[in-house]
């Protein structure tokens, strides 16, 4: 066995049983480097990662290749989930040398840490249109035996440029009319046909959908909300969603939505499900409230552990291929279901004897609604319970801080906005999770499994989860989370300050002063100083602590440069954007003794989503008068609920009716509302 033998990450652990002397990313695998003069092979990757398990099989399991590693390399085996840090900037590496990324990355680097070559996957053999690793292995020692001196220079050049990428700062004026410039640049990468931004492949980017249901409110443009509404349709029909279990898979590798990669990410769900809710609210079209639900009903199924914390994902491979745990062929439903079953399932699903990938098929729908919803219903549950029989894709059970602040809020909200106790109870199980398990001495820790706490926390990871106690604290009020909230905030500050009104990625270097990096620009999931940025503004807005939303006004101008020229890579930033652009309202709803939660009544009028940008507080003034400054003397009238909005200058008079609340709320912060 090679070195990854006590690390409890589920991607190191898969390579155990390698013949390839991994090391992870340590003191002591860098030492021998430099004490033995020998390069550094790194590979990075993640357990569900299906090109990651091909290159595995292919490559690192083979005894030639390992020989040939072992021989002349330290080798060095990453989780990018655990060590975003050195993902970046490696990542970094490869995009500016082969103008592309992915996974697996793979580097090669001197003796000092300095990368000089990087690649994603590569056959074992030479193939006569890519080198072959073991091919590409031999002539890198030979390189390094011959002009170790060239080597050098160019991990030298190449970490030089990576430094100016993260040492880059251009500052820009904070305009609302970047807003403006960034709903024309969407049009523009528009699909009218399929929904969704670009070519193949298409990812989902929630994030990109959320920014244009604000922009169509804010610019009262009609077809920004189609964008958005069209393409969360293909993404909830199409194959990329798991049409029997829930959830979405990563990508899909078409332009139609319909082939995906399988894996099942909780960032996809925890954005994918905001999105949902965030469309039902701008819509109140039942269709959007239900696919959140699927999805949400998926992650508190499949996703949680049983203390509350949510686990990664699920993997796209099962029993050595694919999608295997996915896919239905025709004759498969003749053993299962009736003749008629089978006509009204596979009608409904896009079901074909020759199937639609590999000769079976990915279930995808035509129409948003079953012409027999009750039938297809029970249909389905039989064929889940079936399903369920197989072998089930791997399962990567480690616990990130950051993504679990990212699921969080959804349920929150969700739990606040359907009226339902237990996506309300599972975000609090959740916040609780990580306030026992990943907190140590008063600091945020990266991740949890098998009852080990490791690695400090990056700067999404405090983003992110700040970001989901602000949510949980707006959907029950508990002032513990704001204070929370709260204390993270100034730890965020202190630990990720670029001092320039930025924020570092980590507090601390990896290698080679290389490692802080300025993430800017969205991902898969958002860029964590555009969380910051929101989260910043609505403290701010929260406690009336007005230093919070000058440090976000310093955030933008240093962050907003190119956004609105590339929208898709910057929808949290424009987000948070709109929201600092929009007036500063306070609506302050005042319980009465008796009562523990809002009323349905009162909640519909809040449940659009232009009042996102409101600051809500639902007070006890007693109770909350400490952390929200702002409710003190605000109280009720004849004991009955009572509504107080406040501008930034003065408060209206108070209301005991919802209907007049509704009135007021039209006039201070008006609703678009558009057909579809």
């Amino acid at each position: 066995m090679n070195h990854l033998l006590n690390e409890k990450s589920p991607y190191l652990l898969q390579h155990v049983d390698n013949p390839v002397d991994w090391f992870p990313w340590c003191d002591e695998a860098l030492n021998k480097a430099q004490q033995e003069q020998k390069l550094i092979f790194v590979s990075i990757g993640y357990s569900t990662c299906h090109w990651c398990h091909v290159m595995a099989h292919e490559t690192f399991e083979d005894k030639l290749v390992a020989e040939k590693l072992n021989q002349n390399y330290v080798c060095i085996k990453v989780d990018r989930e655990e060590r975003p840090d050195i993902d970046t900037v490696f990542m970094h590496a490869c995009q500016l040398l082969n103008g592309h990324g992915g996974w697996p990355l793979n580097l090669f680097l001197t003796p000092d840490t300095l990368p000089f070559y990087a690649l994603t996957y590569a056959p074992r053999q030479s193939n006569g249109q890519q080198m072959g690793f073991i091919e590409l292995v031999d002539k890198i020692i030979e390189l390094w035996q011959q002009q170790p001196a060239n080597l050098i220079a160019n991990g030298k050049e190449l970490t030089a440029e990576i430094l100016k990428l993260e040492r880059r700062h251009e500052f820009v004026e904070v305009e609302e009319t970047l807003l403006h410039s960034a709903a024309q640049n969407f049009k523009t990468l528009y699909d009218h046909q399929h929904g969704g931004f670009g070519r193949a492949p298409k990812f989902p980017q929630p994030h990109n959908q959320s920014l244009l249901l604000r922009l169509a409110q804010r610019l009262n443009d009609s077809s920004l909300q189609h964008m958005a509404l069209r393409t969360l349709e293909s993404i909830d029909q199409g194959g990329i969603t798991d049409q029997l279990g829930g959830g979405i898979h990563r990508y899909s590798v078409d332009e139609f939505w319909l082939v995906p990669h399988f894996e099942k990410m909780l960032y996809d769900q925890a954005l994918i499900s905001t999105a949902y809710i965030e469309a039902w609210q701008a819509t109140n079209n039942p269709y959007f409230k239900q696919a959140a639900e699927s999805v949400l009903n998926y992650t508190l199924r499949e996703l949680r552990h049983p203390e509350g914390g949510f686990y990664c994902g699920e993997d796209a491979d099962s029993e050595g291929a694919e999608g295997t745990y996915y896919l239905w062929s025709s004759k498969e439903l003749d053993n299962i279901l009736t003749a008629e079953e089978n006509l009204l399932f596979s009608n409904y699903y896009n079901m074909t004897v020759e199937g639609n990938f590999e000769d079976k098929n990915i279930l995808y729908r035509s129409s948003c609604v079953p012409q027999f919803p009750q039938r297809v219903q029970k249909i389905k549950e039989q064929l889940l319970k079936t399903r369920s029989q197989r072998l089930h894709p791997h399962l990567d059970d480690k616990i990130l801080t950051g993504w679990n602040g990212l699921m969080i809020a959804p349920l929150a909200r969700a739990g606040l906005l359907f009226q339902n106790s237990d996506y309300l109870l599972a975000a609090e199980k959740a916040a609780f999770f990580i306030h026992d398990k990943l907190m140590e001495n008063g600091q945020l820790k990266r991740r949890y499994r098998d009852n080990e706490t490791l690695i400090n926390a990056f700067h999404e990871d405090y983003s992110f989860y700040i970001y989901g106690l602000i949510e949980l604290f707006l959907a029950n009020f508990n002032p513990d989370h704001l204070k929370q909230a709260l204390a993270l905030t100034e730890q965020c500050e202190q630990l990720f300050s670029d001092g320039k009104g930025g924020y570092f990625d980590s507090s601390e270097p990896f290698a080679n002063g290389q490692g802080l990096g300025r993430t800017k620009h969205d991902g898969a999931i958002p860029a964590a100083s555009s969380v910051t940025a929101h989260n910043l503004i609505r403290l701010a807005r929260l406690t009336g602590k007005s230093h919070l939303e000058k440090r976000a006004f310093a955030l933008f101008r240093s962050t907003l440069a190119h956004a609105d020229q590339h929208p898709t890579s910057f929808a949290g930033l424009l987000q948070a954007l709109d929201l600092l652009m929009s007036q500063q309202l306070t609506l302050v709803i005042v319980l009465p003794e008796a009562e523990k939660k809002l009323a349905e009544t009162w909640l519909k009028k809040l449940t659009p989503l232009r009042h996102q940008l409101l600051t809500i507080i639902t007070a006890n003034p007693q109770k909350h008068a400490n952390s929200v400054p702002f409710v003190a003397g605000k109280t009720t009238i004849d004991n009955k609920t009572t509504a107080w909005l406040c501008t930034e200058t003065c408060c209206l008079p108070p209301t005991t009716d919802p209907s007049e609340l509704e009135k007021t709320l039209q006039t201070h912060a008006p609703l678009n509302t558009f057909s579809k």
